[in-house]
C-alpha cells in the first residue's frame, strides 16, 4: 500500500521518482514469477525464441550445470542475433544472453526493485532466498501491483468522500426538516 507522497523530476530527459515519506507493503516475495522458462546455454536462439512464443513470454532464464547463467530477452534476440543478421539456428544462447544479472532478495520492497532496476536500466531482476534462485521480477509486475495499491488507496478516499457527503445530507435534510418550526420560533421572538 503506497502511504504519504512522492514527486517527479525530470533530468536530461529521464523522469526520476523521490521518495517523500513514502513506504510500501509491496513485497518483492508476492510478485516473484516462480514458474520460469528456461533453456540449457548450448541451446540455439531459434529453440530459445520458439520456447519463448510456446509459453507467450518475453525471456527466458539461460542455465549451465543447473545454475542460472544468463537471461536471454526478446531484446537480446533483434540486438545481438537478428538485427546483426546472424542466423538463430546457429547462435547458442550462451554467446548472446545477457549476464552479470541483478538481483534482489525475496523479502524487498517494491521501492527498493524499482530503485535498482532505474540505476540499473533494467526491466527485470532475478529473486533469490539465500542462495536459492526463486524466479523473476519484471518491471511490468512492480508496475501492475503499484497500480492495484494506488486503486486501493483511491477506493479508501472514495469511500470516505462518499461517507462525508451522507452526513452532510443528512444535516441539510434535518435543516430543511426543521425550517418551519425555526422560522416559527424567529417570528415569535422577533414580536
Amino acid at each position: 500500500m503506497l502511504i504519504g507522497r512522492y514527486s517527479h523530476r525530470s533530468v536530461g530527459g529521464r523522469v526520476y521518482v523521490t521518495e517523500v515519506h513514502l513506504k510500501m507493503a509491496c513485497s518483492i516475495a508476492d510478485l516473484v514469477h516462480e514458474s520460469i522458462v528456461s533453456l540449457e546455454e548450448h541451446a540455439n536462439v531459434q529453440q530459445a525464441a520458439a520456447l519463448m512464443a510456446q509459453h507467450k513470454v518475453g525471456s527466458l532464464v539461460v542455465i549451465s550445470e543447473g545454475r542460472v547463467a544468463g537471461l536471454f530477452t526478446e531484446q537480446d534476440l533483434v540486438r545481438r542475433v537478428v538485427g546483426p543478421g546472424k542466423d538463430p539456428s546457429s547462435v547458442i544462447l550462451a554467446d548472446v544472453c545477457t549476464r552479470n544479472l541483478l538481483s534482489v532478495p525475496y523479502d524487498s520492497k517494491c521501492l527498493a526493485a524499482m530503485a535498482k532496476m532505474q540505476a540499473h536500466r533494467c526491466r527485470r531482476l532475478l529473486v533469490f532466498r539465500g542462495n536459492q534462485f526463486l524466479g523473476l521480477v519484471s518491471l511490468t509486475d512492480l508496475a501492475h501491483a503499484i497500480a492495484g495499491m494506488r486503486r486501493g488507496n483511491d477506493l479508501v478516499v472514495n469511500v470516505i468522500g462518499a461517507i462525508t457527503l451522507a452526513v452532510a445530507v443528512g444535516v441539510i435534510a434535518i435543516l430543511l426538516f426543521q425550517l418551519p418550526e425555526m422560522l416559527q420560533l424567529a417570528e415569535q421572538l422577533s414580536k
